[in-house]
């Protein structure tokens, strides 16, 4: 049996019924004008943000940090940075009065 090169990173298995590890650890619900009911993962997450925001909005500090710390997780795929991501896009839409769902 062939072994990868040592240069590529051996993809690792997931196991059945794994999570991917860009998954919230809980959806975001949240009720805003013309914007997703829920946000499950970080692609979703900059989505909401890049494309159903309107501009005066996306240009706020706590939604430039949102986003901020998506790419952040995408980059790292760590749950530390996840946890953050996650974290401040609740307190944007809490600020906005968007967010549906109480802990």
């Amino acid at each position: 049996m062939a072994r990868a090169p040592r240069s590529r990173p051996a993809e690792v298995p997931r196991a059945a019924g794994a999570t991917d590890p860009l998954e919230f650890p809980a959806p975001v619900r949240l009720r805003a004008p013309g914007c997703r009911p829920v946000v499950r993962n970080a692609s979703e997450g900059l989505l909401l943000i890049d494309n159903e925001l309107p501009a005066e909005l996306r240009r706020l500090p706590r939604w430039t940090f949102a986003r901020a710390l998506l790419e952040e997780v995408l980059r790292t795929r760590r749950k530390r940075d996840l946890t953050a991501a996650v974290r401040q896009l609740r307190q944007a839409l809490s600020n906005e009065g968007w967010l549906a769902d109480a802990r």
